[in-house]
């Protein structure tokens, strides 16, 4: 009788299946998670998603409480929202304000936007305090745009801000200026002023060149945004200096380039270029100071602010 014989197998210990879980992987995407909500980027989202509509609060001081902002009633039908801005400034409901707010030096700066009621998104007035108080009203440009303008000195805002190189405005080159054998005053403009006057640079730049040709002392500066002048027929501050100013020195709008000859009144001549084309001074001045200060008096006596 043969006898059978069969294996016999252990059963195997059942081990628990063991999870790793990414932590620093889960940590980080809860602070993305955050600051995507705390910087107002949801918000963005939400409002460009295809088919999603956006309640608009019925009046202007529910949709400034909405753009986190403290509502004040003003005269006249107007409307002011108010913001002290802290870490950021993407729920700020408006590129101008999103733009000014980011410019700031302070930490906390405060924002005014200054509407009518009934039109609030239509702002006449924004104010920022930070350091200083700055005040830009919105206006219409005689092209029919509107602008922002810097009150304190009425140039557009942002952009170039050229300032006059003398108290005396330049002579007007028109079409049918008696150019009286001068063809060089095609391509260049005449300020007149009081003998012996300072001149200043129209904008901050950095020196190219400067010495003396047969008008006088000249110098050209690189006011940057591709925009270069050269200042000449100018007597030197100094008598005695044969090269005013050295090549790759930066001169501020309060510097003195050089004075008028010592008569009554004297003239030098300016050239301005913008993308290497000559651009006339009166031309220049007027599309960047829509306003002047008496414009701008009006328009704030208007809105008695």
């Amino acid at each position: 009788m043969s006898e059978g014989f069969s294996e016999h197998r252990c059963k195997k210990r059942y081990k628990p299946k063991r999870y790793n879980y990414p932590v620093v992987r889960i940590l980080l995407f809860c602070v993305a998670v955050v600051l995507f909500v705390r910087l107002g980027f949801a918000e963005k989202v939400v409002q460009l998603l295809p088919g999603s509509t956006v309640v608009e609060a019925s009046d202007w001081k529910s949709r400034c409480e909405t753009m986190r902002g403290k509502a004040f009633e003003l005269k006249n039908g107007l409307g002011q929202c108010s913001w002290v801005v802290s870490d950021s400034v993407f729920y700020l409901p408006n590129d101008f304000l999103r733009y000014i707010a980011s410019q700031t030096n302070s930490m906390h700066p405060k924002l005014h936007w200054v509407a009518p009621r009934d039109r609030f998104s239509e702002a006449v007035l924004v104010q920022v305090e930070d350091s200083l108080v700055r005040t830009f009203i919105h206006v219409r440009g005689q092209d029919s745009l509107y602008y922002w303008v810097d009150i304190a000195d009425g140039c557009r805002y942002p952009g170039l801000c050229p300032r006059q190189p003398l108290d005396w405005s330049a002579l007007t080159i028109t079409g049918d200026f008696d150019f009286e054998g001068q063809e060089s005053l095609l391509a260049m403009d005449a300020m007149l002023g009081i003998g012996e006057a300072p001149i200043h640079p129209i904008l901050p730049g950095i020196v190219l060149s400067s010495g003396k040709d047969s008008l006088g002392q000249f110098v050209v500066l690189d006011h940057g945004n591709n925009v270069t002048s050269r200042m000449s027929g100018m007597y030197p501050v100094n008598p005695a200096d044969t090269l005013p100013f050295l090549e790759g020195e930066y001169l501020d709008m309060n510097s003195i380039v050089g004075r008028l000859a010592p008569r009554d009144s004297a003239t030098f001549y300016l050239t301005v270029r913008h993308n290497g084309f000559f651009v006339r001074w009166a031309d220049l001045y007027s599309q960047t100071h829509p306003l002047d200060s008496a414009e701008i008096a009006k328009f704030l006596q208007k809105i008695e602010l």
